[in-house]
C-alpha cells in the first residue's frame, strides 16, 4: 500500500506503464465531474468515479483481487481504507475467476490509509483492503475514483 496526494502522483509513474495516463485522468477530476467509467486504455486502465455514502467499520468487508491494481482517489471527502496482506487471510467468498474478486475475515491487525481531499491509494493484488469505511464511524458522503490497472 501507497498512501500519498495527487499533486506527487509523478513519483509513481515508473510503477507500471499505465500509471501516468491513470494518475493524469485521475487529477483532471473534481467533484462537478460526471459520475461514470473513464476509459483510458480499454480494460487495461480505466477509471470508476462515484458519489455515495461510506459505512461504519462493522459494514465493510475485506476484498482483493488478482488481475488489478487499484488506485483509490478521494476526490472529495474522508474515508478510511484498512489493508493487510491477504496470504494470511481466510477467504469467505471466492468470486475471482467471474469478477475479479475475493472477500475475507477481518485480520487481527492491519494499516489504515485516511484519505482527504486529494488524496489516494496504491493497493497491490496481494493486499486485501476494507474500502468505503467512514472516518472517526461517521459516515458522509463522498466522490471517489478508483483507477483499475492491469497487471
Amino acid at each position: 500500500m501507497i498512501v500519498d496526494n495527487i499533486k506527487n502522483a509523478k513519483l509513481y509513474y515508473s510503477l507500471h506503464p499505465e500509471f501516468k495516463a491513470a494518475f493524469e485522468c485521475l487529477a483532471s477530476l473534481d467533484e462537478n465531474s460526471e459520475n461514470k467509467r473513464y476509459d483510458i486504455n480499454g480494460d487495461k486502465c480505466f477509471v470508476n468515479l462515484a458519489e455515495y455514502e461510506n459505512k461504519v467499520e462493522a459494514e465493510c468487508k475485506y476484498e482483493a483481487h488478482a488481475k488489478y491494481i487499484d488506485i483509490q482517489f478521494m476526490v472529495k471527502g474522508k474515508e478510511c481504507i484498512d489493508c493487510e496482506d491477504n496470504a494470511a487471510m481466510t477467504v469467505t467468498e471466492d468470486n475471482m475467476a467471474e469478477g475479479d474478486i475475493a472477500f475475507y475475515e477481518n485480520p487481527e491487525k492491519y494499516s489504515v490509509a485516511t484519505l482527504f481531499d486529494g488524496d489516494f491509494v496504491i493497493i497491490f493484488p496481494e493486499e486485501a483492503h476494507r474500502p468505503m469505511r467512514a472516518y472517526d464511524e461517521k459516515p458522509m458522503t463522498v466522490k471517489k475514483a478508483v483507477a483499475k490497472i492491469r497487471l
